[in-house]
């Protein structure tokens, strides 16, 4: 039971991935601009900055996730071997970190969103 949370960990760690990814991408294009470059398509200024805000709180989501499970791994361990009824602590633990990964996908589901308004998908 204990050993369950830690491979959403591996989730977890392949999301900070390609948020870091992302982020770096937006860095490079953004370094891009400001150096010329590169030209800036029209508002993307002010999209870039409203990806890395969401990118960054993705981030925090995912990590304060990881350590809400850790901490989940450490208390089911330590319930176990002192012999404490841990269980409505485990609970919350989870229940925190999913609240956490949730927002987190919801804040990349938006960064990507963002993403796609430079793309020509209507057809242009």
């Amino acid at each position: 039971m204990a050993i369950a949370p830690a491979f959403l960990l591996t989730g977890i760690f392949s999301l900070l991935n390609v948020l870091a990814g992302r982020l770096g991408r937006l860095i490079d294009r953004e370094r891009a601009i400001r150096q010329g470059t590169a030209r800036p398509l029209p508002g993307e200024a002010r999209r870039l900055a409203q990806r890395a805000w969401r990118i960054h709180r993705a981030i925090g989501g995912s990590v304060l996730a990881a350590i809400l499970l850790c901490g989940l791994i450490v208390t089911a361990f330590a319930g176990i071997f002192l012999g404490l009824r841990v269980a409505w602590l485990l609970a919350a633990l989870l229940v925190g970190a999913m609240l956490a990964m949730m927002a987190a996908l919801a804040l990349f589901l938006g960064e990507v969103r963002l993403a796609a308004q430079h793309l020509p998908l209507d057809g242009e």
